[in-house]
């Protein structure tokens, strides 16, 4: 029985979808673009309101935030003409204080909480048992944004595609865990799982709301999910991933928002080239 409670919450994801939808709209049909800040975490940690600035030069016009730089950086953002789409928390403080997320995703003006990696110690992929408990986690964390006007999404992380009798451990999670659970597309992730970015999308329309766009170096091998890319993470439509491919499978799969997250040494100057090369496409 959906209370009214739960109803107002459903408005509010909605509406925050087709906020999302109309500046889509306006930038030619593509979702809009935006940049997971942990790409400048090194530049953060030493001017924040400069690197946001940085940011916003860049063209950006949206964010996904992380960790520490949550509501405290609510001033510094607005003061660059940011918005906050969407904040990554982790599994523990998910688990222990929601309800300390949600506030500081009030302070954000954030509809969508983001867990950007579940913990588990079966490696290279997740044990079936972890992605069981996971989906329990995410439904429940679902319900409870929901009812307070927010909704939750899981950032796929390779770990995710071990091979089970219904397909891979991702499949598990999307059944298990409930169709109001989301999902962020880490491209390069999926891809580093042994998973195609382009027909996971095909797979599961409407519950793609966001990804990560990140090419990898030619070459690379893949099926070691969670090892360190070093100079793997290369600019945009110069590596082995079919951005091109994934940007439309994402149109047809109902993706809100693409966000750059760039983790090489050469950030600096590689988004810059990225977000060109996304909005030539």
């Amino acid at each position: 029985m959906k209370t009214r409670r739960s109803f107002l919450g459903s408005l509010a994801g909605g509406a925050a979808a087709a906020a999302l939808g109309r500046r889509a709209s306006a930038a030619g049909g593509k979702p809009p673009l935006g940049l997971q800040l942990y790409s400048l975490r090194n530049q953060l940690e030493k001017d924040v309101p400069g690197s946001l600035k940085q940011v916003k030069a860049w063209g950006f016009d949206e964010v996904e935030s992380y960790g520490a730089y949550g509501a405290a950086i609510a001033g510094a953002l607005k003061d660059a003409g940011l918005r906050c789409s969407a904040i990554h928390v982790d599994y523990e403080r998910l688990d222990k204080d929601l309800a300390g997320v949600l506030k500081e995703a009030d302070a954000l003006g954030v509809k969508t909480i983001v867990n950007p990696s579940l913990p588990h110690e079966h490696k290279p992929f997740a044990s079936r048992e972890e992605i069981l408990k996971a989906a329990g986690s995410f439904a429940k964390w679902s319900r409870q944004c929901r009812a307070a006007g927010k909704r939750f999404a899981y950032h796929i992380h390779g770990q995710e595609f071990g091979k089970t009798p219904e397909g891979t451990l991702f499949d598990v999670l999307a059944k298990e865990s409930g169709p109001d659970v989301g999902f962020e597309v880490d491209v390069f992730w999926v891809t580093m799982g042994g998973a195609d970015p382009v027909k996971l999308m095909g797979q599961y329309p409407g519950r793609f709301w966001l990804t990560h766009l990140k090419d990898m170096a030619k070459g690379t091998a893949v099926g070691t999910p969670g090892s360190e890319m070093g100079q793997g993470n290369v600019v945009l439509g110069t590596g082995a991933i079919d951005i091109k491919g994934v940007v439309a499978a994402g149109a047809k799969a109902g993706v809100e928002i693409h966000f750059i997250e760039d983790e090489s040494p050469d950030v600096l100057s590689q988004v810059p080239r990225s977000a060109a090369y996304y909005r030539g496409l």
